[in-house]
């Protein structure tokens, strides 16, 4: 399944996505994940999430092909050469995979965001602003991998501004509005 996240700019988006991803707390109640609390068993819910958002949480000074080993490795699973190649394949920057993420556009600094998730294997996929930086190839990249991610079995959450590109593959759309659900709409897309 995946569900659009639409509200204007301080609705909450963002907001949702943290504490979904573990990384903020809710204020008040309680959140599960994968039937896991929130609060009480974040390590084990991290394993089964990856989010990709307005910060990419890259080092400047690592190759892309480096970032890739990294990310797998603090995930628990080392790559072997020829995975980190086809993820890098897979985000069109196999080409550049010795060049340190410092020199990238935004665009590349982006796909670069979009292999790493994709090495994590998560169940959940958390994407803010997903097409922003990115060319028209890049958001189409997007698109294909939400739907293929969900006709796996994952499940996706997607904050974007952006209807043209996210109405089409998503099958929720959640309309937020100061943290509160205003409005939920079936079949937004797909």
């Amino acid at each position: 399944m995946a569900v659009w996240l639409k509200g204007p700019n301080g609705s909450g988006k963002t907001t949702l996505l943290r504490m979904l991803a573990t990384l903020s707390t809710p204020s008040c109640g309680t959140l599960e994940i994968f039937g896991l609390d929130v609060g009480r068993q974040r390590e084990a819910i991290r394993h089964g999430v990856s989010l990709v958002s307005h910060s990419l949480y890259l080092y400047p000074g690592l190759t892309a092909r480096e970032t890739l080993v990294l990310w797998g490795r603090l995930g628990g699973v080392v790559l072997e050469p020829e995975s980190v190649v086809a993820a890098l394949d897979v985000v069109g920057l196999a080409d550049v995979g010795d060049r340190r993420v410092g020199g990238f556009s935004a665009g590349m600094r982006k796909r670069l965001a979009l292999a790493r998730a994709r090495i994590e294997s998560p169940r959940l996929l958390l994407l803010d602003e997903p097409f922003s930086a990115l060319d028209d190839s890049g958001c189409r990249l997007v698109q294909s991998w939400v739907r293929e991610f969900v006709e796996q079995g994952g499940t996706v959450m997607l904050a974007s501004h952006d209807p043209e590109r996210a109405t089409p593959i998503c099958d929720w759309r959640v309309d937020l509005a100061a943290g509160q659900i205003v409005g939920l709409d079936r079949g937004a897309g797909r």
